[in-house]
């Protein structure tokens, strides 16, 4: 009974809240609409003054006289020439008062329809005071210029009248908005409301619970018994009320599984690849120790094999560096609108002048930009014709291509080599990774070029399209997002 009561106490304090954060909402929505409104009205009445005086009387001025009467109005006017005295213009304003015209007959009705709008110059030019106001000449000058002289007159009734009945709609529609708003605002507020309602309502009951020591125990025990051999097997309390924490631990587990797979693998194949550049060095060194020092020949292809070796190893160490690095988020990219085309073309003149053994020809459609590091870029270019030249018999052609793929900048690097099969395509960017073929031929490669290249056209936002065949050749295409 106590746990509905306090329930309903809930219900009805977030009711409340929803009622002010409505009502608020409510007075700054109406708030809007007289502002809009206002200013709408304001600026279509400026907007037509402004165009009237343009159109009819050849431009704008403020000190025209403007008014805006009911044609009914003007049948029955005055003129000057129908006024003899005072006396007859008082009888005719009496008249009028009374709802009856000069010869007697009532007026006509009125309606928005009959509205005129006229304008008039001035009626006196402010600078002229030759006449006393109380002289009779000025008398007579001041009602010979109640009289304007009128510039234009435009029955606007005709049209203003479907402006009002706009009008009058949009101020319906407003208001039906706002009585919307005023009924059923609440309950959306408290829809709204409700997921952090529901948090909030958690979040009590959490705290409510009693706290049983012998659970958080047990969870204790069996994160200490965890073995490290045994981390597939995870955390299984079956216990419900610490069933999302035994979620949580296990995904924890299983990614710290797979980080630790990873760099086991990849300390083994570093190991792999640096243990046969040690044996070779290793060999060289104990054949110099037996017969270097009396046969020349000996000494001349240990020196050499040993130099081989050691800037192989070099090159090794700095690729996994330059990984380990990227892993780690501390290679720094230095990030600039860049032309594809140039960043190709120095590359294509580059590799003809290192590599005189084979063909190299550059291709380009457009221009093409990118946004992304000079150096890098030139690098993942590099490292696919250093495997194209290493797979492609000497005498063949490396093509290098600049332009546009769907839309998007894109290079190319297409030879004619060895190929790869659906299998290595698969593996082709896994680190260490080489086709049996590849490992039994001569390259002197470590298996972290592609990895390097797939690092840094991945933090350019890139991606790879690869067609290869087996004895045909490759291509390999680099998409780059849109500049």
């Amino acid at each position: 009974m106590e746990k509905k009561s306090g329930k309903k106490t809930e219900n009805i304090r977030v009711t409340s809240i929803a009622r002010r954060i409505n009502f608020q909402s409510v007075l700054r929505r109406l708030w809007s609409y007289i502002v809009v409104d206002f200013f709408a009205v304001l600026l279509f009445a400026a907007a037509f003054v402004y165009a009237a005086d343009v159109v009819n009387a050849g431009g704008f001025s403020i000190f025209n006289r403007r008014e805006i009467f009911f044609g009914s109005d003007e049948a029955g006017a005055l003129t000057e020439e129908s006024v003899d005295d005072a006396g007859a213009l008082a009888d005719n304003v009496a008249d009028g008062a009374n709802g009856v015209d000069a010869d007697g007959q009532g007026k006509k009705g009125r309606s928005i329809e009959d509205l005129v709008y006229r304008v008039s110059s001035p009626a006196w030019d402010v600078e002229d005071s030759a006449y006393h106001a109380d002289s009779p000449e000025r008398k007579e000058e001041n009602m010979r210029l109640d009289k304007h002289e009128a510039l234009y007159t435009l029955e606007i009734g005709k049209w203003l009248y479907p402006l009002c009945v706009a009008g009058c709609a949009v101020l319906v529609i407003e208001l039906f908005q706002l009585i919307n708003l005023a009924v059923y605002g609440t309950r959306l507020v408290r829809e709204n409301l409700r997921p952090l309602n529901e948090i909030a309502a958690r979040a009590h009951a959490l705290s409510e619970l009693a706290f049983d020591e012998a659970k958080y125990r047990s969870l204790e025990d069996a994160i200490s018994k965890l073995k490290v051999d045994a981390i597939d097997t995870g955390i299984h309390m079956h216990d419900k009320d610490l069933r999302g924490i035994e979620t949580a631990l296990n995904g924890l587990l299983e990614r710290i599984r797979d980080a630790y797979r990873q760099q086991a693998q990849f300390v083994s194949d570093a190991s792999h690849e640096l243990r046969t550049p040690i044996a070779v060095i290793q060999g060289y060194v104990n054949m110099l120790d037996r017969w270097g020092k009396e046969d020349e020949a000996v000494l001349e292809e240990s020196i050499e094999a040993i130099k081989n070796e050691s800037n192989h190893m070099q090159k090794l160490v700095e690729q996994l560096l330059f990984l380990a690095r990227g892993d780690f988020n501390r290679q720094n990219l230095d990030m600039q609108r860049l032309c594809l085309n140039d960043v190709m073309r120095e590359v294509y003149d580059e590799s003809v002048m290192i590599d005189e053994k084979h063909h190299y020809i550059y291709e380009e459609t457009e221009k093409v930009f990118v946004y992304g590091d000079n150096a890098m870029l030139k690098q993942s270019a590099r490292i696919l014709i250093d495997n194209a030249a290493k797979y492609t018999d000497e005498g063949e052609e490396i093509i290098i291509r600049a332009g546009e793929k769907g839309g998007s900048p894109c290079y190319s690097v297409q030879d004619n080599g060895i190929g790869m099969s659906a299998h290595d395509l698969e593996h082709a960017f896994d680190r260490f990774y080489r086709a049996d073929t590849v490992r039994s031929s001569k390259t002197g490669g470590t298996g972290l070029g592609l990895s390097i290249a797939k690092w840094i056209v991945d933090r350019h936002g890139g991606y790879y399209d690869i067609l290869s065949r087996e004895g045909i050749g490759t291509r390999f295409d680099v998409v780059f997002p849109q500049v």
